[in-house]
């Protein structure tokens, strides 16, 4: 059963095909798993997404696909025509009928590459520009102004569109900037409850400290990881040293470039950067040891954990099963999904920040 587009092209989104459907559609690769089966046969199962869904299509021995199937690469755009078959014990996936990489003229069928991978809800660029909006406010010592609007001038393009995470949080395009921006708004908050609360403190909590370890905190992920739009991965120096330390360095070497940077700021900003993790079990060199190390650790520990269970919440439900599957990132337990009500629909208006 083919399906097509209100606009008369025959293009239609991968996530719109239902089961039994058959379609052609735009597509990015995630993965190949090549093998053999039982009988020493080759197949190569891939799996293919747009934005919304992301779903297996396994290309067997008898496929006269196969060859080409062995030789597409991961994190290219493919024009695909194939069918969506569900299985009761292997869900959705794909039967495979034609397969070609994108050209040029596809875009005039609605092509567009970020249309096949996840990315932020926010356009790119608009967190950034929040966090100089930031600095500027609540950064006051000018030295320390000058270091974080330095080091993110120093790789804004990577910034804006780096993943958060390789999976486990913000694994998405612009998910870095998005997270940093969620994590210092969150900090804000919590300074400015707290230096209100505790206002006989003294020395006070520092709030320019808190904002720039906010927005700092995992700067070294953009050393960390090699962008990719489909899934970063790992370099040699960050699966050795991490984006924590790596982070760390690139503050100390910014501040030694500014030169005569205040010692005691300098430490407070290092000590919340390596602590951000909160434990050593965790990556984290050293637990939080100060007022704004905590506040820091508490608010990305709670920024990321919400953002794993929400995703994981808006993927379809295994059945009438109330409650998501086991989420890594919260110790592999089982949320409430919770009873559904009436949400708004208008897609076209922009998300507030």
């Amino acid at each position: 059963m083919a399906i097509g587009t209100l606009d008369g092209t025959g293009v239609v989104r991968l996530s719109d095909l239902a089961d039994g459907q058959e379609g052609e559609c735009f597509a990015a690769l995630v993965s190949t798993d090549r093998g053999t089966d039982k009988h020493g046969s080759r197949y190569v199962k891939c799996q293919f997404r747009d934005k919304r869904v992301l779903i297996w299509a396994p290309v067997w021995s008898s496929d006269p696909l196969l060859p080409e199937a062995e030789a597409w690469i991961v994190g290219e755009a493919y024009r695909i025509k194939a069918r969506r078959e569900d299985h009761p014990r292997y869900g959705a996936q794909l039967k495979l009928v034609s397969v070609r990489a994108v050209v040029e003229d596809d875009k005039a069928d609605g092509y567009e590459f970020f249309d096949l991978v996840e990315g932020s809800k926010y356009p790119l660029g608009t967190c950034y520009h929040r966090l100089l909006d930031f600095i500027e406010a609540y950064i006051q010592d000018e030295k320390l102004n000058r270091l974080v609007v330095q080091i993110l001038a120093s790789d804004a393009d990577l910034f804006q569109k780096m993943p958060a995470a390789q999976k486990l949080h913000h694994g998405f395009v612009g998910g870095l900037a998005e997270h940093v921006w969620s994590v210092t708004r969150v900090c804000i908050g919590l300074m400015n409850h707290y230096a209100s609360y505790y206002d006989e403190l003294n020395p006070p909590l520092n709030k320019d400290v808190v904002v720039a370890a906010a927005i700092l905190h995992d700067i070294g992920k953009l050393k960390e990881l090699r962008y990719h739009p489909v899934e970063a991965k790992y370099t040699t120096r960050g699966t050795l040293i991490g984006h924590i330390l790596m982070g760390r360095d690139l503050v100390r070497d910014t501040a030694r470039e500014i030169g005569d940077f205040p010692e005691e700021t300098l430490m407070l900003l290092e000590h919340a950067i390596l602590a951000h993790h909160g434990k050593p079990e965790y990556g984290a060199p050293k637990p939080p040891q100060t007022l704004e190390a905590l506040i820091v650790h508490y608010a990305d520990e709670l920024d990321a954990k919400m953002n794993a269970i929400v995703q994981e919440r808006m993927r379809p439900a295994n059945g009438d099963d109330p409650f998501t599957s086991k989420i890594y990132a919260v110790d592999n337990r089982k949320f409430y999904r919770g009873v559904p009500v009436p949400l708004p629909t208008d897609d076209d208006l922009p998300p507030t920040l």
